[in-house]
């Protein structure tokens, strides 16, 4: 005898939209006490037309994880994060999510406007952050050169995000480690303002912990703090990573390409301003300003002070953000960003 009642069949769609739903809900309540910034919620099909069907020629970036496209909806331009089908991505999409939505107040963080849990892995949908990341502007090659970084804009980029990391360690219901930063997390917005992105990689410090135990190694290669590798994490792994960011801005290296068998970036870097040398391995367009040595010097102590192999030794971001504030006022006032 069949039933009397009609059950609707989910579809697949739906199905994934619950789930995904469910596992953001529960994790914005755990994260936020209940209180989150509001986001707007996207159709699959929105997002499909606003990127051309995720079309290459509006990729801005591409990462191991997620695909970073230029998207156009209702006459304005966005950016939307794609992230790959890979059953692990879940959970670090929702993780995205649910930081984004609450470091969006922050001026130097890139606003996150919606997302999609209509997909296999959540879309997520921010304010156009422009076509270039950090790294991009400093390293790639536009038409023959590199885009050459003022000495007080690059002051201003460190002081910037030092303020945003500053918030994410101190101003919402638990301290938060990003353990992604690098020049990759950071973008240069159309009105040439630093924003931090990408809290994919994010964790919260536990209730009543100083520290979180890890069972896996998450970072970003070139920046990772030697106690990461321990498992065992604070905020000072952030700050180790903040410094070789430093290093790389003062010097126009990348820590990752850094072949010195016989010392690592930081005491690559570190040898040179020990020995008076630092001006030699200053990125050349700083060197062209004319900027005093001392300020130099001043830049790479507080980025090798970040670095120190033992957390304990190593500031507080805060204290680094109120150092690099008073480097700032001490600099002279260019108005050209870069």
């Amino acid at each position: 005898m069949g039933s009397c009642f009609g059950i609707k069949k989910q579809t697949k769609d739906e199905e994934l939209l619950l789930k995904n739903g469910s596992m953001l809900l529960e994790k914005l309540i755990a994260s936020s006490n209940g209180k989150c910034n509001p986001i707007r919620a996207f159709s699959a099909e929105e997002l499909s037309k606003a990127t051309n069907d995720y079309n290459v020629g509006q990729e801005i970036s591409r990462y191991v994880h997620f695909v970073l496209y230029k998207g156009f909806l209702h006459g304005r331009e966005i950016s939307v994060k794609r992230y790959n089908s890979h059953s692990k991505s879940l959970e670090t999409a929702i993780t995205d999510i649910v930081i984004s939505s609450q470091m969006s107040v922050h001026k130097n963080v890139l606003k996150l406007i919606g997302c999609c849990l209509e997909t296999q892995n959540p879309v997520l949908v921010y304010e156009f952050g422009g076509d270039k990341n950090l790294k991009r502007l400093m390293f790639d090659i536009c038409e023959g050169q590199p885009e050459s970084l003022t000495w007080k804009s690059r002051i201003k980029i460190a002081m910037d995000i030092a303020n945003a990391v500053a918030y994410l360690h101190t101003a919402l219901s638990r301290p938060i480690i990003h353990q992604g930063l690098s020049l990759i997390s950071i973008v240069m917005d159309t009105n040439c303002v630093a924003k931090l992105s990408d809290f994919s990689l994010s964790i919260a410090i536990p209730k009543g912990k100083s520290h979180v135990v890890k069972d896996t190694i998450s970072g970003v290669f070139g920046y990772i703090a030697p106690e990461v590798f321990e498992c065992r994490i604070n905020e000072k792994a952030d700050v180790f990573s903040f410094g070789i960011l430093l290093l790389e801005l003062l010097t126009r290296r990348k820590s990752a390409d850094h072949s010195e068998e016989e010392a690592t970036f930081k005491e690559f870097v570190g040898n040179y301003v020990e020995n008076n040398r630092l001006t030699e391995i200053v990125d050349q367009s700083i060197s062209s300003e004319g900027i005093n040595r001392d300020d130099l010097v001043t830049f790479a102590n507080i980025a090798l002070h970040c670095t120190q192999e033992n957390p304990e030794d190593r500031p507080m971001i805060t204290d680094v953000a109120k150092q690099l504030r008073q480097l700032d006022k001490d600099c002279p006032y260019i108005s050209k960003l870069y």
